[in-house]
């Protein structure tokens, strides 16, 4: 299956180096470019897709602003020309950091690194069956597959190369599958993910107060980069 990709960089001129190198790989497929902060935003509303060519410094705010409205896990790859970003960069789980202009060896390299370890993930990891009538989820956990009522789901937690669903009943399933592929799933129904490691329904929130986010029941830390979204969400 193809990668989509999507261009968010208020440079024409780069934008077009991209959409080119992008074309020239089979495995990618162009999913949009995004001219600015406010489109990009509008973008990540409907769209999910599994690469990122970010510009930091877009016309209307910060690339890395952006952190909070992407769903799943997609490979971020951040575009600039400034490396006092790269730091930030990978703080924020950037797969990489390529300077301006965009050299066609070094974008495949990157390219590279994220079809190996889609190829790896790939081949270990069972893939969930999302009910016909969306509002079950079918998920492997260990030999057995479980049928999970989305609408008693409370929240799911990144364990490792686990994911940990927990029902409001306090019942919990370890099983097979990615935080990106979980969230995906999950978008349409209501879902928020408020931490690298946290999915929450939107619908359970009790209450909201500093970095974190109460459920009946549980305490959910927010990550910095997702705190403009929740905010968002609150108000």
């Amino acid at each position: 299956m193809k990668k989509k990709v999507v261009i968010i960089d208020d440079d024409e001129l780069i934008a077009s180096v991209l959409k080119k190198l992008i074309s020239l790989y089979p495995t990618l497929e162009f999913a949009g470019h995004c001219k600015s902060f406010s489109e990009a935003q509008q973008f990540f509303e409907t769209e999910i897709v599994d690469i990122i060519l970010l510009d930091v410094e877009l016309a209307d705010g910060k690339g890395f602003d952006l952190m909070p409205f992407i769903s799943g896990e997609p490979s971020i790859i951040i575009i600039t020309s400034n490396e006092d970003y790269a730091f930030t960069a990978f703080e924020i789980g950037a797969i990489d950091f390529l300077k301006k202009p965009i050299l066609p060896a070094r974008f495949k390299k990157t390219i590279d690194k994220i079809m190996e370890r889609s190829d790896a993930v790939t081949s270990s990891e069972p893939i969930a069956i999302p009910d016909r009538n969306k509002s079950f989820l079918f998920v492997k956990s260990g030999v057995k597959i479980i049928k999970i009522d989305i609408s008693q789901l409370l929240y799911a937690e990144a364990l490792r190369d686990y994911i940990k669903l927990v029902l409001v009943n306090k019942e919990a399933h370890l099983i097979n599958l990615s935080l990106a592929e979980l969230s995906k799933k999950l978008a349409a129904h209501g879902f928020i993910q408020i931490h690298r490691s946290y999915i929450i329904s939107i619908s359970q929130i009790k209450q909201v107060h500093d970095d974190t986010a109460y459920l009946p029941g549980a305490e959910i830390p927010i990550g910095k980069t997702y705190k403009s979204a929740i905010n968002e969400l609150l108000k």
